[in-house]
């Protein structure tokens, strides 16, 4: 939760079914603020809010595990994510036209490996 703009904190009280009370920037109502805001939100799971503030300008997103993430429709639809010798991982950023970026395999696969190889490497 990030509203701090008025109409965005006015939507997530919304959706979290909460009256505005006094000035949201007063910071002396804070604490109290942010007790039923928290008493709220642990009312129900995550996924429960997933739904009612789907569609809800009020600057709110889910916490989601890296699966999750990988599996969501933003991230799918902007290819977030990619597969390098079955390991998923965010795909390279950022992103240019001109200049495409690609994974590059792991290290293994550039990487000498035998000792000799590495230790000469890093002597003069």
């Amino acid at each position: 939760m990030a509203a701090i703009e008025p109409q965005f904190f006015a939507a997530l009280l919304d959706g979290l079914g909460l009256a505005a009370e006094g000035d949201q920037h007063d910071r002396t109502t804070w604490p109290a603020l942010r007790a039923r805001i928290a008493g709220r939100v642990a009312s129900r799971t995550r996924d429960e809010w997933v739904e009612i503030f789907a569609g809800r300008d009020a600057c709110v997103s889910p916490v989601l595990s890296f699966a999750e993430a990988a599996a969501h429709p933003q991230a799918r639809a902007r290819d977030a994510f990619v597969t390098v010798d079955g390991v998923v991982q965010p795909a390279p950023s950022p992103r240019f036209a001109r200049t495409p970026a690609a994974p590059r395999g792991t290290a293994r696969d550039t990487a000498p490996t035998d000792l000799g190889t590495v230790v000469a490497a890093w002597r003069p």
